[in-house]
């Protein structure tokens, strides 16, 4: 198994654990609304900095892992994070040349873009309203994208200059 792969997949393991984690007793259940999707951002990083090791498959493994940890409608992760793969793997050399904070945005639009299409899949298979507590978790996950690339960057710079 490639090196690159070799470290999505554990980054990965750390983000489903973070993902997992339940919220304190005492919190108030619309606190969830503020959660960052953690794999999302693991996934962004890895397809931007290992594009020929971490792709559209990777993406699609990891988000019926997503579905089977949370709880979720199988394949609803699986199919939002084959596109934010695909967004990723088209922006990859661009978005390596820009800033933290412009990636930040590109991450929100993308993980933006992501909700919506999920909130549509669970209007249609379980007639769930829509509601705009759906664009907290977009904007905490662009939030923590600058804290996941610096966790992140070492890895990658460890793994050797290849990538």
């Amino acid at each position: 198994m490639p090196a690159p792969l070799l470290a999505f997949w554990g980054s990965l393991g750390v983000a489903l654990v973070l993902t997992a984690l339940a919220l304190p007793a005492a919190s108030p259940a619309e606190l969830g609304w503020f959660r960052p999707q953690w794999a999302v951002l693991v996934l962004l990083f890895w397809v931007m900095m290992a594009p020929e090791a971490v792709g559209m498959g990777s993406a699609w493994l990891a988000g019926l892992l997503v579905d089977s940890v949370t709880g979720s409608l199988l394949g609803q992760h699986a199919l939002t994070y084959v596109f934010i793969a695909w967004a990723g793997l088209s922006l990859y050399q661009r978005l390596r040349m820009y800033s933290l904070l412009q990636q930040a945005l590109i991450v929100l639009l993308t993980v933006l873009a992501a909700e919506l299409a999920a909130a549509l899949m669970l209007r249609l298979a379980r007639g769930q309203a829509l509601s705009l507590a759906l664009l907290w978790a977009p904007l905490m996950t662009a939030l923590c994208w600058p804290l996941v690339y610096g966790a992140l960057a070492p890895l990658r710079r460890w793994l050797g200059p290849s990538l």
